[in-house]
């Protein structure tokens, strides 16, 4: 089980967008926050990268407006994209340029069977993360 609290503001990761056939490059904030992620996780996680069926729980603490329009944050980002963000950071994955190998704490977000997900409101943003194998009790 791995169960890690990333601070910072939340990016989401939008579309990958292609000009003139090659895919644009992730933009700064969203790759600090990728690498946060990373780092965190894999600080708390020694051994092999988690393979087989895994769970996966996030809530997003994002920081409050001065005057919130409801009392949740339903509003953007949206809650997919700032999944989308997470999971790639959690994933091994081989750099395009250098071919080298980045290790994550699973070996593929293919292995995620099970996702729960939520937006809230707190002083403290960031992301609370919690991964599991099938069938592990947390």
């Amino acid at each position: 089980m791995i169960h890690a609290f990333v601070p910072g503001t939340p990016v989401p990761q939008g579309s990958v967008d292609v000009y003139r056939g090659r895919v644009v490059s992730v933009k700064a904030p969203l790759r600090e926050w990728r690498t946060k992620i990373r780092a965190s996780t894999m600080a708390r996680h020694d051994g092999p990268p988690m393979d087989g069926p895994l769970n996966v729980s996030l809530v997003f603490q994002l920081a409050p407006p001065k005057k919130p329009r409801w009392w949740a944050p339903a509003v953007k980002p949206d809650l997919d994209k700032l999944i989308r963000a997470v999971l790639d950071s959690l994933s091994t994955t081989k750099n395009r340029k250098t071919k080298a190998v980045i290790k994550g704490v699973i070996t593929d977000d293919a292995r995620i069977i099970h996702i729960t997900a939520a937006k809230t409101y707190h002083g403290n943003p960031g992301v609370l993360i919690t991964i599991t194998h099938a069938g592990e009790t947390q």
